[in-house]
């Protein structure tokens, strides 16, 4: 089962359009309650969007397989790098 949402920091918004307007990478660490499995992944933020009333990132591996995100469940956010 998914936890509540529990809104994230407003500096997570401006790291992730920062990275995302300069196609930079994020190491990112996040868990995701469905399959109750743990990720730790190189990605590429494309954008935030909202959906059922949560924040996710969107964003592509270095595979290029495309990932969506819950911000809440980023376990390691990283600073901005510029």
């Amino acid at each position: 089962m998914t936890p509540p949402y529990q809104p994230v920091p407003r500096f997570y918004l401006e790291r992730i359009t920062i990275a995302a307007l300069c196609n930079e990478f994020m190491d990112l660490h996040w868990h995701d309650p469905v399959s109750d499995m743990n990720y730790m992944e190189r990605v590429w933020p494309l954008e935030v969007i909202m959906e059922e009333a949560a924040e996710y990132l969107q964003a592509r591996t270095a595979a290029g397989e495309a990932v969506k995100i819950r911000l809440d469940l980023i376990r390691n956010f990283p600073t901005p790098m510029k």
